[in-house]
């Protein structure tokens, strides 16, 4: 059965490229378009591993992440940052697993989900 992965962006674009990126590697992919749309999903099915956007109206990804790591329930879900930010020590802060740069390592994404989800 292939891993599970939640893809949390609020663009479309985005969310799309991701999708393919991972699908070509043979990982199951389920797309939210905000923080409330993850925790959603989340609280119905957890997957294997989610990449999470900062940005987003509403909860922002930090929050997503914080509100993870503080539920029993949750706080072992592997996450990796994809952003456009450029704060990687908040995003540590908040909790996450690995992060990376929209614009520079969306091509090296496939490897980095291998490597989370084998370290786990």
């Amino acid at each position: 059965m292939p891993d599970r992965i939640l893809v949390v962006d609020d663009s479309k674009l985005v969310t799309d490229i991701v999708k393919m990126r991972l699908q070509m590697y043979g990982y199951e992919v389920e797309l939210a378009h905000s923080g409330e749309e993850a925790l959603a999903k989340i609280a119905n099915g957890m997957p294997d591993l989610m990449v999470l956007d900062v940005q987003m109206p509403g909860i922002d990804g930090y929050e997503v992440c914080r509100r993870l790591r503080d539920d029993p329930a949750h706080d072992d879900l592997r996450i990796i940052m994809l952003t456009s930010s450029d704060d990687k020590h908040a995003a540590f802060e908040a909790g996450v697993d690995d992060y990376l740069n929209k614009d520079i390592d969306l091509l090296n994404l496939p490897n980095r989900v291998k490597l989370i989800l084998e370290m786990h």
